[in-house]
């Protein structure tokens, strides 16, 4: 609701004012909008227990909304920067510095006490995505700031392609935004292995089982990540003569070492006599 009504706001002066620095500021903010509320659905959709045609579950529903936005929020940033360029070329004359200069300081007032709550927040409940869009909303109190200078310069000096170039500015940041997305919902979506620090950590558990006599060792280690559920695939390696009960409470062992570091993962552990695979 705030950013919304921050969007509003903004698009109001801008219109009023005929700032395209101000107006393009207010896309960035209905970006915002549409980004938080498209991931609460996404999120929520992404938890729904497996179905018969969805054995693996719904991970990918959030990948796919990130990739989606990215698109969406990119689409924007290109309108922006052809309108920026077009005002940068004919430029307007500013109307009405009060409404688009208070509009611009309110904007950065609240969105600075946004990120105060958001953050007193993400410190009390631990969550990594309420971090994320107080750092995300931190960026846009500089753009804020920003833009406010900008349109104060033009109404200082009079020169009107200094809205042009703001606008530019502020296009180039909504396009890098969506860039950042775009990668994110791509990599998910062609099953990208996890980070290499993640996949260390694996490694160290499984070999910790290795060292005390558990398992003769482990091969064969793939991850992927769709959404927010990372896939962990392992070979393990035991001795041709135990039983099948203990062969199998020793995999059941190996998926909890690693769901000791990886508590939210989907583990699948193999058992093999020998390796399957060269080493």
């Amino acid at each position: 609701m705030t950013a919304g009504g921050l969007a509003l706001g903004k698009l109001i002066a801008g219109q009023l004012g005929h700032s395209m620095a101000v107006t393009a500021s207010a896309v960035d903010s209905l970006s915002d909008l549409f980004a938080s509320s498209a991931n609460a659905l996404a999120i929520r959709l992404a938890h729904a227990a497996p179905d018969r045609s969805h054995p693996f579950g719904h991970a990918k529903i959030e990948t796919l909304a990130t990739a989606g936005q990215g698109l969406l929020i990119g689409g924007s940033g290109v309108y922006l920067l052809i309108e920026g360029v077009r005002r940068l070329f004919s430029p307007e004359p500013l109307r009405l510095a009060a409404v688009t200069l208070g509009a611009m300081a309110v904007a950065a007032l609240i969105t600075a006490a946004l990120v105060a709550y958001l953050g007193r927040v993400a410190a009390r409940t631990g969550s990594s995505a309420i971090q994320a869009d107080a750092v995300h909303y931190r960026t846009d109190i500089a753009a804020n700031l920003a833009v406010f200078l900008g349109v104060a310069l033009t109404y200082a000096t009079g020169i009107s392609r200094v809205d042009g170039v703001l606008s530019i500015a502020v296009a180039v940041y909504i396009l890098a935004s969506a860039g950042s997305l775009l990668r994110l919902g791509v990599r998910d979506l062609i099953d990208t292995s996890a980070p290499e620090e993640r996949v260390r950590s694996i490694e160290a558990a499984l070999d910790a089982l290795r060292a005390v006599g558990e398992i003769a060792g482990h091969h064969a280690l793939r991850t992927r990540i769709a959404g927010h559920t990372l896939f962990v695939d392992v070979h393990i390696e035991l001795p041709g003569d135990l039983r099948l009960a203990r062969a199998h409470a020793i995999g059941d062992r190996a998926r909890d070492a690693i769901l000791a570091v990886e508590p939210d993962a989907e583990v699948l552990v193999h058992i093999d006599v020998e390796r399957d695979e060269p080493a």
